[in-house]
């Protein structure tokens, strides 16, 4: 009994699951939707009835793999708060090192006014600000504007510093890591809280 035939949407999530999967070997600025179309086992004219032009196909699968990236920049909740914290910036750390070319295109275009990728740009934000309030409030750290400001902060700090180390490495990758999470800690002063009275020997 022949297969039913894939509906509209499952064929173009199929496409992108494809270009989503090519992103892991290819820059993004060179995926071709010859490429995609071939591995996806599709005609090229498909493509463009799913998408309508080359822009729409880039925008979705940037969108998808922005939203795979967030995905895996999720901290290990299961971990003590400490550790989550170290994970979380090596987390994060290992996701822009191993695709960098889509977190630079997120960045552009959330900069430029596109509002799909500025929601998925904030919502990457977003993810570490609400964990780590949560986690100090496992201290007894009340979640404050300043406390959420100093957060956003220290996550363009550590944004800075792990492209700045893409293009120059000078100094080693744990060192570069160590770096960002020292930062934290040397920031939470200027938010009222006081680091002598948390536990962060794990």
């Amino acid at each position: 009994m022949a297969a039913a035939p894939r509906s509209p949407e499952d064929r173009r999530a199929q496409i992108l699951d494809v270009a989503v999967r090519l992103l892991e070997s290819v820059p993004f600025d060179e995926l071709s939707m010859d490429q995609v179309a071939a591995d996806a086992g599709v005609s090229p004219p498909l493509l463009f009835h799913y998408f309508k032009n080359k822009q729409g196909f880039r925008n979705a699968v940037l969108e998808a793999s922005a939203s795979e990236l967030q995905r895996r920049m999720t901290p290990d909740e299961t971990l003590p708060v400490p550790e989550q914290l170290r994970a979380g910036v090596e987390t994060f750390a290992n996701a822009v090192i191993e695709h960098p070319t889509i977190y630079l295109a997120v960045m552009r275009m959330a900069a430029s006014g596109d509002e799909s990728m500025r929601q998925i740009y904030r919502g990457m934000r977003r993810t570490f600000t609400r964990w780590i309030g949560a986690s100090l409030a496992e201290f007894g750290v009340p979640t404050t504007p300043a406390l959420e400001a100093a957060i956003s902060g220290w996550q363009a700090f550590m944004e800075e510093i792990v492209l700045s180390w893409l293009d120059e490495p000078t100094m080693g990758r744990t060192e570069m890591i160590d770096l960002c999470e020292r930062a934290f800690y040397h920031l939470l002063p200027a938010a009222g809280v006081d680091v002598d009275t948390l536990d962060v020997t794990g």
